[in-house]
């Protein structure tokens, strides 16, 4: 170890002892360093909402530009804003699995489960496994807001059966279980998801947190 770095690491060590409050924040970032987003995303979100925001702005009937800015809406936890975008899209694209998906995922996170059913199943119709099966997992979601558990359990099935590993579609899974009254089995998903999570890699647990709490609280 040459003389510089044990000089940086003096500099360092002084500068802890001075001002402590930044080794807790290099502490913290370090523990819940999964659950902190990438700067660079974030920026290249930006940059990419602005230019679809142009895009649309030109040429109104874009229904790529459409569909895609309702993807970063929908992202930006703006689903209302996103849907206006998604049902322009499908003027142009009615029989799109991917756009009958994103307009059904921006109908249910509007609130909307019985509107969200309806372009889910279309888009399972369409195109059973697309997104790895993740338009049967926000069917289920839908229907299990809509109470139909019994059917919500089969849309989960066909979602785990494409993604077994998916800690959203456990969740989902355990709650359907759950109400159904099958705590044995709610359990079991429980753990399978929680190992799961815990298995897999950074980027994966980065983008999973969120699930993994919701399904945390599922513990009997």
């Amino acid at each position: 170890m040459g003389i510089i770095s044990y000089i940086l690491y003096f500099i360092v060590f002084n500068l802890l002892l001075r001002h402590p409050y930044i080794l807790v924040a290099a502490v913290l970032v370090y523990v819940f360093r999964d659950r902190i987003p990438n700067p660079s995303v974030w920026v290249r979100r930006s940059q990419v909402f602005s230019r679809l925001r142009r895009a649309v702005a030109v040429n109104p009937h874009d229904s790529t530009a459409r569909r895609d800015l309702g993807m970063v809406l929908l992202d930006k936890k703006r689903p209302q804003e996103a849907l206006a975008n998604f049902l322009e899209a499908l003027k142009k694209e009615p029989n799109s699995a991917e756009v009958n998906h994103f307009t059904g995922l921006a109908y249910l996170r509007s609130g909307k489960p019985d509107e969200a059913e309806k372009y889910l199943w279309r888009a399972v119709e369409l195109e059973p496994r697309l997104k790895y099966g993740e338009s049967w997992l926000y069917l289920g979601e839908a229907q299990i807001a809509l109470g139909k558990h019994q059917e919500a359990l089969e849309s989960l099935k066909k979602h785990l059966s494409i993604n077994n590993t998916s800690i959203e579609g456990l969740y989902q899974y355990a709650r359907a279980l759950n109400a159904l009254g099958m705590k044995d089995e709610a359990k079991k998903a429980v753990e399978d998801g929680i190992r799961y999570h815990k298995g897999n890699p950074g980027f994966r647990r980065r983008r999973d947190w969120r699930s993994y709490v919701k399904l945390k609280h599922l513990r009997p």
